[in-house]
């Protein structure tokens, strides 16, 4: 059941984040980030992939640096929007390095350096 709530309020939190930054004035964009993947080549997606589903994110994909309970426990989520298979889990906002990535398809937590299939 936390698992749940926490999804839920992380959810309203990105669906407020997007609705900001679909409205936000010249002034207030300084108050939301989102980093884009730049290279496309930098990063092999083919060969990332859910430990616990399979599911396979594309440089379309974007997860949010927000505060974090059970796994990461990290309390100081700057609001970035980046893919963090782009840069391997480090945010390009408050440069934390993500630990631990949820999967947007199973909503299942793995290690990050997990996700990377082993050659």
């Amino acid at each position: 059941m936390t698992h749940r709530i926490n999804y839920s309020v992380r959810l309203a939190r990105f669906v407020i984040v997007c609705f900001l930054f679909l409205r936000a004035t010249p002034e207030e964009e300084e108050f939301v980030s989102i980093i884009p993947v730049l290279d496309d080549e930098a990063t092999d997606f083919s060969r990332i992939r859910c430990p616990l589903c399979r599911w396979q994110p594309d440089a379309g994909c974007y997860w949010v640096c927000d505060d974090c309970g059970d796994p990461e426990y990290f309390y100081g989520g700057c609001g970035t929007m980046w893919n963090t298979f782009a840069t391997r889990g480090l945010c390009p906002g408050c440069q934390h390095q993500w630990r631990w990535t949820s999967c947007l398809a199973c909503e299942g937590w793995s290690r990050h350096e997990d996700w990377y299939e082993k050659t």
